[in-house]
C-alpha cells in the first residue's frame, strides 16, 4: 500500500485522538459470538494498569437504531471509576449487523429483540473470560430498548449486581420489561428518565423491589442522548454503579445461570458445569438474598446443559 496523503494521515490520528479524549481510554475493538453462534462487535475498556485488584464488569446496551458509540460520555468516568467496559453492537445493529437482521430491526421485529438475550450471552462469556476482571461484581447499563433487554437478562442472571436504565419502557419492541422488573430480586436498579417520561418510571418502581429513581430537570431528553446534556448524569450513573458492585470479595460461591443451587468454589461441582453457565457471587448471604439456597454437598451436580465439554475450562477460576 502506498504513502496515505498527509492530510488524510492528519485527519485519521486526530479523529483517533478525539475517539480517545472522548471515550476515555483507546477501545480494543473485539468480535465474539452470541450464544447462538451470532457474530456481534463490541468496544473493549479492559481494566486501568494501575488498578490494584480485579476491576468489576459492566456491559453497555444502546437504543434502537443507534450503536455503541452512543455511550462515549460514559466511558471515561466508567473507566477512570476501575471498571472493565464492554459497549456491544446488538444484532442488527452498527457492525454487528447482517443485511438480514439490519432488516428485521426496521421491520421492527419482536423476535429479533428477544434473541438479543443470546447478544448478552456471549458478551458475558466474552467479559468473564479476560484479565484482571472481578466476576462477582458484574452490572448492566441500558438505554431505551437496551434497558429492556437488560431487565430481561437481569431476571435470568442472578449475578447481575446492579442494572442502570435510561428512558426505560414497559413495553418496547415485544419485551415486557414490567413483568421482568418484577422478577429481579436482591439487586440494585436505577431507573434515570426526564420529565416527559416519568410515569413509565414511577410504574417500574412499583413493580420491582430496590429500585431508585431520578428524574432530572431540564430539557427533555431520551437514552444516551441525555448524556452529556443533563446535568451530573455520567458521575450519578458511576457513584451508583461502584456501590452497588461493592468491593472485591474473599468469601466468593459459585453457581449457574440455569439452576437455584451455589456452591463453594473448590467443589467438584464446579470442575462439572459447562463454563458458559459458569456465575459468580460475592457471598453465601448474596446469593441467597437472589432465591439460590446451598448446595446439600460439594459432590458434582450432573444434569443437562451443564456438564463441561470435555478440555473445556475457564482460565483464572478463583
Amino acid at each position: 500500500m502506498g504513502k496515505l496523503p498527509y492530510r488524510v494521515t492528519v485527519f485519521i490520528v486526530l479523529l483517533g485522538t478525539l475517539y480517545k479524549v472522548r471515550g476515555g481510554e483507546t477501545p480494543q475493538v473485539v468480535a465474539f459470538q452470541a450464544s447462538d453462534g451470532m457474530r456481534l462487535t463490541a468496544d473493549y475498556f479492559p481494566p486501568p494498569d494501575d488498578l490494584r485488584t480485579p476491576a468489576p464488569m459492566v456491559i453497555l446496551l444502546h437504543m434502537y437504531r443507534s450503536d455503541r458509540r452512543a455511550w462515549q460520555p460514559l466511558i471515561r468516568p466508567l473507566h477512570e471509576a476501575g471498571f472493565a467496559v464492554l459497549a456491544v453492537d446488538l444484532r442488527g445493529h452498527g457492525e454487528s449487523a447482517t443485511t438480514e437482521t439490519r432488516q428485521r430491526v426496521l421491520e421492527r421485529d419482536p423476535k429479533l429483540f428477544r434473541e438479543m438475550q443470546n447478544d448478552l450471552r456471549g458478551a458475558y462469556d466474552f467479559l468473564a473470560g479476560q484479565p484482571r476482571v472481578d466476576r462477582a461484581r458484574f452490572a448492566l447499563v441500558g438505554a431505551s430498548i437496551g434497558c429492556s433487554v437488560a431487565l430481561q437478562y437481569a431476571a435470568q442472571d442472578r449475578s447481575v449486581d446492579a442494572v442502570v436504565c435510561l428512558s426505560p419502557g414497559l413495553d418496547y419492541l415485544g419485551l415486557d420489561s414490567g413483568g421482568d422488573i418484577a422478577q429481579i430480586t436482591g439487586r440494585q436498579l436505577l431507573l434515570i428518565a426526564t420529565e416527559d417520561e416519568k410515569d413509565v418510571v414511577y410504574t417500574l418502581q412499583k413493580r420491582g423491589s430496590g429500585v431508585q429513581v431520578q428524574i432530572p430537570a431540564g430539557t427533555p431528553a431520551h437514552g444516551t442522548d441525555m448524556l452529556g446534556v443533563v446535568d451530573r448524569i455520567e458521575r450519578d450513573v458511576v457513584a451508583f454503579l461502584k456501590s452497588a458492585v461493592g468491593e472485591p470479595s474473599a468469601a466468593l460461591v459459585c453457581g449457574s445461570i440455569n439452576r437455584d443451587v451455589y456452591h463453594e468454589p473448590d467443589s467438584a461441582w464446579v470442575q462439572q458445569i459447562a463454563p458458559s453457565n459458569l456465575r459468580y457471587y460475592s457471598s453465601a448471604a448474596e446469593a441467597e438474598a437472589r432465591g439460590l439456597r446451598p448446595a446439600k454437598s460439594k459432590g458434582p451436580a450432573r444434569t443437562g446443559g451443564e456438564q463441561r465439554d470435555s478440555g473445556r475450562r475457564r482460565s483464572g477460576r478463583p
